[in-house]
């Protein structure tokens, strides 16, 4: 979903406010009142949205958690995981075409992510995502065939590890050195090359699938 559906108007602005500050700060240590000095708003304009900055924190947590939507399933109809919503420009079953959406994703929303990953953010979030990320990568797995033995749970921790801390680095790396979603896709679904290239159990797979690309 976009942010501005998301969110209104001036909501938007104490969700800026407060990821602006936390890079300048432990989110913990952030109190309502600096957040609504920084946005120049009263205290009942911040408590007529939220709660209190955790429950913002959590708000903005859960609009990332549904915006990074991994993989569906071929049968599923909605993404598992902490909301239904999910929106996400991978199509159900297309491997390939599901890792690059999660990364334009992360490019999408760099600012949210180098908040709330960054040395000032919610550790918490990377749990959460990383959660996310096994049940859909065990998912694909699931719809690509591959066997359910010991192989498999390394490659599930392997890979998993490995997209959050490109998504990391996606969120801290200057403008300039950003890469093309091209690239960034291409180093992200090498591990899963090389599975169907070199382990003698991999299933049978076309160029297609594996790379999102005519055979």
């Amino acid at each position: 979903m976009n942010f501005n559906d998301a969110f209104s108007e001036q909501e938007r602005q104490i969700i800026s406010g407060y990821l602006s500050l936390m890079l300048e700060k432990p989110y913990d240590k952030i109190t309502v009142k600096e957040l609504t000095t920084r946005c120049s708003i009263a205290r009942t304009a911040f408590y007529r949205s939220f709660e209190d900055t955790y429950d913002l924190l959590e708000r903005i947590e859960r609009y990332l958690l549904g915006e990074f939507t991994l993989y569906r399933p071929r049968m599923a109809s909605a993404p598992s995981g902490d909301t239904a919503d999910g929106s996400n420009d991978a199509l159900a079953g297309q491997a390939y075409q599901g890792i690059e959406a999660w990364f334009k994703t992360g490019i999408r929303l760099r600012f949210f992510l180098r908040a709330i990953m960054g040395e000032n953010g919610d550790l918490y979030f990377k749990e959460r995502l990383i959660k996310r990320l096994k049940v859909e990568l065990n998912q694909m797995m699931d719809d690509e065939c591959i066997p359910r033995d010991g192989l498999r749970g390394y490659y599930v921790a392997a890979i998993s590890a490995s997209y959050i801390g490109l998504l990391n680095h996606i969120a801290l790396v200057e403008d300039a050195d950003l890469l093309p979603v091209s690239n960034i896709v291409a180093i992200a679904n090498s591990m899963r090359v090389a599975y169907f290239r070199s382990s003698k159990d991999a299933p049978p797979i076309s160029d297609k699938q594996l790379f999102g690309s005519a055979d």
